[in-house]
């Protein structure tokens, strides 16, 4: 009888590492690049846009939520020369292959610089990644501007490509 119960636990504790294996903290860090379109509302001149080159740095957790999807909550700080921003993005990850993944969610952005209104925002993001062993992986997403708030909202559209690294702490 002993040895049945330390067989199905041993089974039921291998079961379970084989399942999250992908589970676990994570930090992160990359190249980002922000793009601002300014609405001017004159027609003759169009609109303006700018670009800055940046980095990010963050981590998060990764939750196995089935065989096919993971859930990805994650805090993380972009440094721009003028454009200072913390990112709350929740990725949902799609498993398209063993390695690969695809990805979509909300993110939450807050400007860390000194504005008057117009600090949060909301984007979606979509992109994809790749596992390149049991710890490293790579990814890569563009979030789009949603909605952000005050009047400084009406006429900026906040947009922002990211691509990194990270390691998985399983």
């Amino acid at each position: 009888m002993k040895k049945s119960i330390v067989f199905v636990l041993l089974l039921a504790c291998f079961a379970l590492t084989h399942t999250f294996a992908q589970e676990g903290f994570e930090l992160k860090g990359g190249l980002n690049n922000i793009t601002i379109n300014l609405d001017t509302g004159d027609g003759f001149f169009g609109d303006v846009s700018d670009s800055e080159l940046g980095f990010y740095l963050g981590g998060g957790y990764n939750f196995v939520a089935s065989e096919k999807l993971d859930v990805e909550p994650a805090v993380l700080f972009s440094f721009v020369d003028d454009l200072t921003s913390l990112y709350i993005p929740v990725m949902f990850k799609y498993k398209i292959a063993e390695k690969f993944n695809l990805q979509a969610g909300p993110q939450i952005n807050y400007l860390l610089e000194d504005l008057p209104d117009g600090e949060l925002g909301l984007d979606l993001a979509v992109g994809g990644g790749f596992q390149i062993d049991a710890n490293w992986f790579i990814d890569a997403r563009y979030g789009f501007q949603i909605t952000r708030g005050g009047d400084f909202g009406d006429v900026v559209d906040i947009n922002t490509l990211t691509f990194g690294v990270g390691y998985r702490f399983n």
